[in-house]
């Protein structure tokens, strides 16, 4: 349970933007339209692109291992700016606007089998959680009662636009750095409800436990915490991924990953081992059919073959 160096690089970076920038766009968003924030867009992420050396350079970094040669200029701006227009999207499906866009939902009928029984929905940064609204998302008799996981001190921005866009998802949200016996029981309570927890499973916070496997070519570094609860708590964990597809359309793919990992204390390790593995196989399926919907902009690999590129 060692610190690492991507740990410390990406809980370093701040949220860009102001609270006066993201009320602007918001008001923008939901007053002038998709279309016309898109062009917004366009030239703001050019202007980032051109500054934002650590972004760019990580950009470049991870298209090369996905396209396995040298990635263009345009590639990255193209990488950067569906970041962008996803971060935007999140307005429209936080404000209830879900109805513009076309949204595909593959697995769904796993949720039948799951209805009233808590479980674990281990995303990613890739692509947008928030195009789960589509299924309601607490706001319908018959939708999914998600709680989202989220260290709320790294992530300000998105807790105030919670507030002021959807109060009832930032009520429910629980803090990535409640004290490890707490947050246990706070989870354990949620799964007994039949709640499910959205939780991304792709960093590792400072101090957090690890498991070091193969992605895109070299060993990267993914959480384990997550893991060990699930098998504490003896809760489902399904795999939740939304893909934006470009235009209007995002695609939303689940997976059930495990039942239960592991019955017994001594089958714990190598079923958590197993559901990480498999986890981290869909990721980079995902990951290698829509590049530009990986949005980790730091070293995540934590090597030295970033810092040539």
């Amino acid at each position: 349970m060692t610190d690492t160096p991507g740990a410390r690089q990406w809980q370093a970076q701040r949220e860009r933007g102001t609270p006066f920038l993201l009320n602007l766009l918001t008001w923008v968003a939901l007053h002038l339209g998709r279309r016309m924030v898109f062009i917004w867009l366009k030239v703001i992420v050019f202007y980032y692109f051109l500054f934002a050396r650590e972004a760019r350079r990580a950009s470049r970094h991870y298209l090369q291992r996905v396209f396995g040669r040298q990635a263009r200029w345009w590639e990255v701006y193209r990488h950067l700016l569906t970041f962008a227009q996803v971060a935007i999207d999140r307005i429209f499906f936080l404000a209830g606007h879900e109805h513009q866009f076309d949204v595909h939902i593959h697995g769904n009928s796993l949720f039948k089998h799951y209805q009233n029984r808590g479980c674990f929905l281990v995303t990613a940064h890739i692509g947008s959680f928030d195009a789960m609204r589509v299924m309601g998302m607490g706001k319908r008799k018959d939708a999914l009662p998600i709680r989202i996981l989220l260290d709320i001190q790294h992530n300000a921005n998105i807790m105030q636009l919670l507030h002021k866009l959807d109060p009832q998802l930032a009520a429910g949200v629980i803090d990535a750095r409640t004290p490890a016996a707490e947050l246990a029981l706070i989870l354990n309570e949620a799964i007994n409800q039949g709640q499910l927890i959205g939780i991304m499973a792709d960093r590792c916070a400072r101090g957090e436990r690890h498991t070091s496997l193969d992605f895109l070519g070299s060993q990267a570094r993914f959480p384990a915490g997550v893991w060990q609860l699930a098998s504490l708590l003896k809760a489902p964990i399904i795999s939740c991924f939304g893909i934006y597809s470009g235009a209007n359309r995002y695609d939303l793919y689940f997976q059930l990953i495990s039942e239960q990992l592991g019955t017994h204390r001594h089958e714990r390790a190598a079923a958590i081992d197993a559901g990480m593995a498999t986890y981290v196989a869909q990721l980079q399926h995902l990951v290698r059919q829509y590049p530009y919907n990986w949005f980790n902009f730091y070293d995540f690999w934590q090597d030295d073959s970033s810092a040539h590129h």
